[in-house]
């Protein structure tokens, strides 16, 4: 019978509560301590049952509260019907003061002897206890692992009512974490990983305040701890010659470049043999390990699956079948490397192979090749002669050679050194140094596209691989399990071993990082040329600890140009990113065509204490300048440098051409960061923009409101402007709001409220132009709504008439030059003109389309009520495509044209539909700019879908209630009609 048995223990855990002040000579309380787990089944089987236990912990007046210790056990009995052993489960927890608890959990097997691999060192005894006022941790059983002492610093703002402490690491416990911290040995890892374990394992360890802006670096040591911790894991790895990511083979260290770095491997042509079904062996971890496919002595076979008795084999030289024999897979077939329930045979044993590895091969009757798909690395699992427990070793040439020829087939060829990755299309070295290629089967010698390979099996020769392809999605039933069965011939050139380096990491250089400038080098018609990827390193000196360095990095991916391709190859696309210490981050990415450019490399440069970042090629922009406040640990926050904020009053101060360019280059900047805050970074998105930084979100408000003066006056924005508080009186933002009223001009439209007419409802918001096949245009001077019910059939509203007429059916060509009407962007963000697609950013929105080759844009990039009207042209010949200022000529053309768009004006004005706005806006069409909040209904409505007619002398456009739920009987969408008057 199966059954459970759960118990509560105490960890045979040593309690004992702290001396009371009259007895002063007792000695401190020992606190709780989480037992060592246990070695052995019997071990655990043994520990005698006891509560869960607690005792005080006094961190000063008004901070004592308890530590805490609990363990539950779950025991399983054995099932030998199924090989289930009984197993005992162990879950440990240890809660504290100001962090979340401790909790570890241990699963002991009770295997029968010399049937299960060695165990690793089992985790060791942690005490907890307080003396001193002080929370002290320490781990008994690894000799360097130091003690971790927190300080209370006081109570947390957000729990006052549970009063939950806040702490520090002690003075004299970091003096002894960092000389661990620089240390590369095995015995200093060891202690870090501890160290780790204590503070954050579990519920994600100590609170931290690090980036809060009334954060005290002093004092506010823990997340300086755990972001050292980080940087010590990263440096070993780097020192290890690898790369720090996490699965990721160690010293796959190779520039793929280099020619003698890639095995010169052929595959001939595919040859589809048969339509097979996939084996019907059971699987550990997706990949086959007996197959219903193998080779016997030079052909391949395949197992017949409706008897399973007979087989019939296929010789590759001669490209024929034999006919149905008896099945016969040879001598090997008694040395299966499947597992069974009961694990793996090996020798007069089953074994529970290592996880997550995966069999390959069987090498002898006592050892089996195992291979790691993460990591790349084979190992070879056997059992030693006698009753000794089972081992993993490196594997050696000449028995994987031998064990190949008399196999039946397996994923390794060339004598062994190399294995198939199916999944990944691709093969690896199977011994150090570690290397994977991709197999290229996407070439001239067949297109495999993106359909699946499975049970690959190479001929003990090493001439030939055999697989099974599924068929292309969409051609065959979803249940129809069928597959084509693929044979081609296998040729390894000479071969050189990979190269390892020391570490694949560029070396620290003093000179200043470069975010370079987006260039179009001219047309490259290479479509295989890889991305262009350059990293750059800075040792930066902000005061800390000089054992502990901070590095920038600046990562620069070019996309080669390709034309005529996907949206991505027209002209360069350049994601870069520069990070610091803290969670510092500017990031910047787009399209360069062969265009000049308004902006300029952005240059980083580390001084004592000092962080500045500047635009190249900019006169006159001052330097974003940010000094360093260091903490413990080499923990740093960032504050606006006073120099930054002087330079910047003194631009403010200039109406000059050259003070707003430097101005509106220093904007970018902030930007920069603002937009590179992202939880993918792992920065907080509240706390980590640098525009919060003293008066920098103001000064930001006011260098817009210099570029509205100078480029076009925005009604609304002197509205917004802070013009209360010494930042505000600073930057002068009352006088630049008064002069933003005085140059404020009346709307040139006149809109009555109340004159809109109801002609209609509909269920959803109809699209408009430049939608290809809108469901709401004008044609023929009346507003033409296509029928939702799905017959196809169109009515028209005559606004002279003020009556709709019947419906009929939707003309092919329902409106002269329909051929201007371009599909909709789609989740790429590529516009398709000319024939080609063109990239354009998030705020980049299509208004109007002026020709088959050109279409106006607005670009949003400066703020929702500031946009740049401009026109991408697609040139006829290979080049890039252009930007230019459209001319009111051509917009009113486009509009009388069309089946209504957002022109009007006779091509002076376009309306314009922000983002989150109840309203539509009227903007003039060339500079200068200029928008206006057009006010058609109150702000109960929102507005959607404007259109103007091509007369310009009707507005129509959906209003939906606002902010009332989506009910179509009682709050319907109603389908608006305004006439337009000509303003002053």
């Amino acid at each position: 019978m199966h059954f459970r048995i759960v118990r509560g223990w105490c960890l045979g855990l040593l309690l004992t509560l702290s001396a009371t002040p009259a007895s002063a000579a007792e000695p401190p309380s020992q606190g709780v301590v989480l037992d060592a787990e246990p070695r052995t089944f019997a071990e655990a089987k043994a520990l005698p049952e006891k509560l869960t236990g607690s005792a005080p912990c006094d961190l000063g007046p008004g901070k004592t509260q308890d530590l805490t210790v609990s363990q539950t056990v779950e025991m399983t009995q054995a099932r030998p019907d199924s090989c289930q052993s009984a197993e005992v489960v162990i879950t440990q927890r240890l809660s504290m003061p100001g962090g979340s608890p401790v909790e570890r959990r241990f699963r002991i097997v009770d295997d029968a002897p010399g049937t299960q691999l060695p165990r690793p060192p089992p985790s060791p005894r942690i005490r907890a206890r307080c003396a001193a006022r002080r929370l002290e941790l320490s781990v008994e059983g690894v000799p360097e692992a130091p003690l971790l002492s927190l300080e209370p610093i006081g109570f947390s703002a957000s729990s006052s009512t549970s009063k939950s402490v806040l702490l520090r690491v002690s003075r004299d416990s970091e003096a002894r974490i960092l000389p661990l911290l620089v240390r590369d040995d095995a015995g200093a890892r060891q202690a870090l990983a501890w160290l780790e374990s204590l503070m954050f394992e579990g519920g994600g360890g100590f609170p931290s305040r690090l980036y809060g802006r009334d954060a005290n670096l002093e004092t506010d040591s823990v997340a300086g701890l755990a972001a050292a911790l980080v940087r010590a894991r990263y440096r070993v790895a780097l020192a290890s010659g690898g790369d720090p990511a996490e699965y990721a083979p160690l010293d796959i260290i190779v520039d793929p470049q280099v020619e003698e770095d890639r095995p010169p491997l052929e595959t001939g042509a595919p040859e589809e043999i048969g339509e097979v079904q996939p084996s019907k062996w059971p699987t550990r971890f997706g990949s086959l390990v007996d197959s219903d496919l193998f080779w016997r002595q030079g052909r391949l076979c395949v197992a017949q699956q409706d008897t399973g008795k007979q087989m019939r084999c296929y010789d590759p030289g001669a490209r024929r079948w034999s006919k149905a024999v008896p099945l016969d897979r040879g001598d090997q077939s008694t040395w299966t490397a499947r597992e069974g329930p009961c694990g793996i045979p090996l020798g007069t044993r089953n074994v529970r192979p290592p996880k997550p590895h995966e069999p390959v091969l069987r090498v002898s009757p006592r050892a089996v090749l195992y291979w790691h798909r993460g990591t790349h690395e084979a190992l070879v699992m056997e059992v030693p002669e006698g009753d000794g427990p089972p081992r993993l070793r490196a594997p050696e040439a000449e028995e994987l050679k031998k064990a190949m020829l008399a196999s039946t087939g397996s994923r390794l060829f060339a004598e062994g050194r190399f294995i198939l990755d199916e999944e990944r299309k691709q093969f690896c070295s199977v011994r150090r140094p570690l290397r994977c290629w991709s197999l290229q089967w996407d070439g001239p010698h067949g297109d495999e596209g993106g359909m699946d390979l499975s049970e690959a099996r190479v001929s003990p020769d090493g001439r030939w691989v055999a697989y099974m392809r599924r068929p292309t999605p969409g051609k065959v039933d979803s249940d129809d399990e069928t597959q084509t069965l693929v044979v081609r011939s296998l040729e390894l050139g000479p071969y050189v071993a990979p190269r390892v380096f020391a570490s694949k990491e560029p070396r620290l250089v003093r000179t200043d990082v470069v975010m370079e400038k987006r260039t179009w080098e001219g047309p490259s018609l290479k479509q295989d040329e890889d991305d262009r990827l350059t990293r750059a390193r800075i040792s930066c000196d902000l005061g800390q600890d000089p054992r502990i360095p901070f590095e920038l990095e600046s990562l620069r991916i070019v996309r080669p140009y390709i034309p005529l391709a996907a949206c991505r190859g027209d002209g360069v696309r350049m994601y870069q990113r520069l990070s610091a210490p803290g969670g510092l981050t500017f990031s910047q990415n787009g399209f360069a065509g062969d265009g000049p450019s308004s902006e300029g490399e952005v240059k980083m440069r580390c001084q004592p204490g000092r962080l500045s970042l500047w635009m190249e090629g900019v006169p006159d922009v001052p330097a974003l300048t940010l000094a360093a406040n260091m903490g413990a640990f080499g923990a740093v926050r960032w504050d606006l440098a006073p120099e930054t904020e002087a330079r910047l009053q003194t631009l403010l101060a200039r109406d000059d051409a050259p003070a707003r360019e430097a101005l509106a280059a220093f904007a970018r900047l902030v930007k920069m960061n603002d937009d590179a805050v992202d939880g993918s970074f792992g920065v907080n998105k509240e706390e980590g923009r640098i525009s919060r930084m003293g008066c920098l979100s103001t000064a930001l408000e006011a260098i817009a409101a210099r570029r509205a003066l100078a480029d076009g006056v925005h009604p609304e924005l002197h509205v917004s402007l802070k013009t209360e508080g010494a930042c505000a009186k600073r930057y002068g933002m009352l006088a630049l709001q008064q002069r933003l009223k005085a140059a404020t001009r009346p709307l040139p439209l006149s809109v009555e409220k109340g004159k809109a007419e109801v002609i209609g409802q509909v269920r959803f918001v109809p699209t408009t132009p430049p939608w290809r096949g809108p469901s709401l245009y004008w044609r023929d001077g009346a507003l033409c709504l296509v029928q939702e019910d799905g017959s196809g059939q169109v009515r028209c509203h005559d606004p002279a008439a003020r009556e709709w007429g019947p419906a009929v059916d939707k003309k092919d060509r329902p409106f002269p030059r329909e051929d201007l009407l371009l599909k909709s962007q789609d989740e790429t963000r590529c516009y398709p003109e000319g024939g080609r697609v063109v990239p354009l950013t998030g705020q980049m929105r299509d208004v109007l389309p002026l020709s088959s080759r050109a279409s106006l844009i607005a670009d949003t990039s400066r703020g929702e009520l500031a946009p740049e009207f401009n026109v991408i042209e697609v040139p006829e010949d290979a080049g890039p495509a252009r930007t230019r200022a459209p001319t009111v000529e051509e917009l009113a053309l486009a509009a009388r044209n069309g089946g209504g768009s957002a022109s009007l004006g006779a091509g002076r004005f376009l309306l314009h539909a922000p983002k989150d706005e109840r309203s539509p806006w009227l903007c003039t069409a060339v500079r200068p700019w200029m928008c206006w909040k057009l006010p058609v209904e109150s702000e109960a409505y929102g507005v959607r879908a404007p259109l103007v007619s091509p007369d310009g002398r009707w507005l129509s456009y959906v209003r939906i209630p606002w902010g009332k739920p989506e009910d179509p009987a009682k709050y319907p969408k109603e389908l608006m009609l305004l006439p337009l008057t000509p303003g002053p």
